[in-house]
């Protein structure tokens, strides 16, 4: 990934406004987690009908349509994009889109879900380091402590799962999308106040739709198959579930550090438990529990005073 250019300074404001911004932008992130949280369950019941790179061709097409037709409904939001930005805001959504599912897909398909969840929970700390090194952020041992609190919450949630048939190639995909989804995110930090967040991931979103649809394209006798119910549900994983989180990751990050959004959408692992045990009497163990308490005090310790 290029160097990165720090977040612009911002021109002092009230610290009542200031506190304000920040609430919205923790109101923004609670949405995201929420949406997040459900998606799991919905991804659960696509998966009975298609294979799960079909799954991300959907998802991320459905994407595009979203990020294209708010921008056209509100043209406001379009800016010109700097020179400078141009490569930065194509990677934030190409590398969100077709590049973080084209990875998970792959490696999802060849290591269990225990072991996917666990790699992809280093993506706070990955985040972090991205943060420090290429935006000058710093961490104090509180946050450190949350990070590590965070990645074992969820090290004990997948526990009970086992590693299965894991593959070392599956591993390093799915380590793969995560590096590059911690990439997108330090990077949308780099621009969040200086573009719409709608408007700064829709042309690498596009562009992401594009490949995906020619990655997917041997797969695409899957869809002819697909019920209302599957159909209503891959459109809300594309339009809400994708587009409306990568938004609010945005938006959010106009105020919070990149480190803190990372943190709080791990958040998705535990409420997910909640809602699967809700929506698909998938009731969780004492050990489950005691990983979400685990997951949810480290993002605690690191929201903490950040």
């Amino acid at each position: 990934m290029p160097e990165l250019a720090p977040a612009s300074t911002e021109v002092p404001i009230p610290d009542e406004v200031a506190a304000g911004v920040r609430r919205g932008a923790y109101l923004t992130m609670a949405l995201a987690v929420a949406v997040g949280s459900v998606s799991f369950t919905l991804i659960k019941l696509v998966l009975r009908d298609i294979s799960p790179l079909s799954l991300a061709a959907g998802r991320v097409v459905f994407s595009a349509v979203a990020f294209v037709a708010i921008v056209m409904v509100q043209p406001h939001r379009r800016r010109r994009i700097e020179p400078g930005d141009r490569l930065r805001v194509v990677f934030c959504g190409l590398g969100g889109s077709a590049g973080f599912h084209v990875l998970y897909s792959w490696g999802q398909s060849r290591v269990s879900v225990a072991v996917a969840a666990v790699v992809l929970a280093t993506m706070p700390a990955m985040v972090a380091l991205g943060e420090m090194v290429f935006l000058s952020h710093r961490l104090g041992p509180r946050q450190f402590v949350g990070l590590f609190l965070s990645l074992l919450g969820v090290v004990v949630i997948s526990a009970r799962s086992g590693s299965g048939n894991s593959t070392v190639l599956g591993v390093l995909a799915v380590a793969a999308a995560t590096l590059v989804w911690s990439a997108v995110t330090v990077t949308t930090r780099s621009l969040a106040d200086r573009y719409d967040p709608w408007w700064l991931n829709t042309p690498g979103t596009v562009i992401g739709a594009t490949v995906m649809v020619v990655v997917a394209a041997p797969n695409a006798h899957e869809f002819g198959n697909l019920g209302p119910a599957t159909w209503v549900y891959l459109v809300w994983l594309g339009m809400i579930g994708s587009a409306f989180i990568y938004a609010a990751l945005a938006h959010a990050m106009k105020s919070l550090s990149a480190t803190v959004t990372s943190s709080l959408s791990t958040l998705v692992t535990p409420i997910s438990v909640v809602v699967a045990w809700v929506g698909l009497a998938e009731t969780p163990g004492p050990v489950v529990i005691l990983g979400g308490l685990i997951a949810v005090a480290g993002v605690g310790f690191v929201t903490r005073g950040a």
